[in-house]
């Protein structure tokens, strides 16, 4: 299992049957049993949410990489997500996660990690997707302008910096034409997470823990993500060097000895004093994914201004290593020439190709989470094998890896 090259990855797109079965012409559904949608669970707009970020990213790719059917079928769904996200978005802004099966909302408290995932969704789809769904993107994104001060979760928070980012970009760019009124209140919120979610890493980051809370929970790869996502607008030096500490740290904590990798278990969250080894889910693949393919970018785009002073001289040793500056041998590799710091990109790809290996049987079990046939992901890996189920948010997951661990 060590050696990824073993593993034989189809040159073809993923088949997207599952996703169209869990799909109805209200949204996504959330649970399966066994590859069936189990309809008394109803819909929640986290998971259209993150329907809609995949069939964004699908059909950003180049056209080659899609046949027209394909192309098709994923334009419909996006309507189909993007429909949905409107319908549960109140008049203050804010979505309703949780509807039932009958579409009636469930009783629960705001989610700031859905708003700011949802957030997230809706600006890269009015940024990428072609059409008049932008323009749906667009009004969602509009009417959540007042919420984006009142998320007050680090995921939420994080989804929501990045989507100011891409939001600036974007317009400076051309790609969008975004009102003043907007610009400046992104403007303003941006500037003020970037230093939040800084000094939340500076709080509690010691020489044993480089991280933005006391525990790994779930989902953690989106908060280097963000950074690095973020790095890319403003070029702030210390921003680069929360996201690559924070990603070297996560990456330590999820390689395994024998040199795959290993999601942080979901029976409890991994802490300087425990973790858990089962229940591994697919999306900690995918949100690892996210974060390198977005420190490849990142890398890349990086300019010789920002030197050992600027990107601190602590990182150099934290990221080559953990002990005494020494690399360990799946980790990364700096160097230092004149003042400019250069990180080795191919250990990042290298890193992206071990996450999409995991699903086809790199794992601690050496077992497949997916078929390749409709593809359908189990819900996760426990000690006994995969979870058959296979819902909404494993699907996403590898449908998400899949493209990020492509070249484009």
């Amino acid at each position: 299992m060590l050696a990824e090259h073993h593993f034989m990855y189809p040159e073809s797109p993923p088949s997207f049957t599952h996703l169209r079965r869990l799909t109805d012409d209200t949204g996504l559904l959330e649970h399966a049993v066994g590859r069936i949608p189990r309809r008394r669970e109803g819909y929640t707009a986290d998971d259209n949410a993150r329907a809609l970020w995949t069939v964004t990213e699908w059909l950003s790719r180049s056209p080659k990489e899609l046949n027209v059917d394909d192309r098709t079928e994923l334009l419909r769904l996006s309507d189909v997500y993007l429909a949905y996200l409107l319908w549960s978005q109140r008049e203050n802004g804010w979505l309703h996660n949780n509807y039932a099966y009958d579409r009636t909302p469930e009783l629960e408290q705001l989610s700031h990690d859905c708003q700011g995932r949802s957030i997230w969704a809706c600006v890269d789809a009015w940024i990428r997707l072609d059409g008049p769904s932008r323009d749906t993107a667009r009004i969602i994104v509009e009417r959540a302008m007042p919420t984006l001060s009142q998320i007050d979760s680090h995921r939420g928070q994080a989804y929501t910096m990045a989507a100011c980012a891409h939001l600036l970009g974007a317009s400076e760019q051309g790609l969008i034409a975004l009102p003043e009124s907007m610009y400046v209140h992104c403007k303003q919120q941006l500037v003020r997470l970037e230093q939040l979610l800084n000094d939340a890493f500076n709080h509690f980051t010691d020489d044993n823990w480089r991280w933005f809370e006391p525990a790994m929970t779930y989902g953690n790869g989106v908060l280097p993500w963000a950074m690095l996502r973020t790095f890319r607008y403003t070029t702030r030096s210390d921003t680069l060097h929360t996201g690559l500490l924070s990603l070297s740290f996560l990456l330590k904590v999820m390689t395994a000895d024998e040199g795959w990798l290993r999601p942080i278990g979901n029976e409890c969250w991994y802490t300087s004093e425990r973790t858990s080894r089962w229940d591994q889910q697919p999306l900690e693949m995918f949100k690892l994914a996210l974060a390198l393919n977005e420190a490849i970018q990142a890398l890349q785009e990086m300019q010789p201004v920002h030197s050992l002073a600027s990107v601190k001289s602590k990182a150099i040793t934290h990221i080559a290593g953990y002990t005494n500056g020494h690399p360990r041998s799946t980790g990364f590799e700096a160097s230092v020439s004149g003042t400019t710091l250069y990180t080795d990109v191919s250990q990042y790809r290298t890193q992206l190709t071990l996450c999409r290996s995991w699903y086809y049987g790199n794992n601690d079990l050496g077992m497949p989470m997916i078929d390749s046939f409709d593809g359908s992901c189990c819900d996760g890996l426990t000690q006994n094998g995969p979870n058959i189920n296979c819902g909404a948010e494993a699907t996403l997951s590898y449908l998400m890896t899949e493209a990020l661990s492509r070249p484009r």
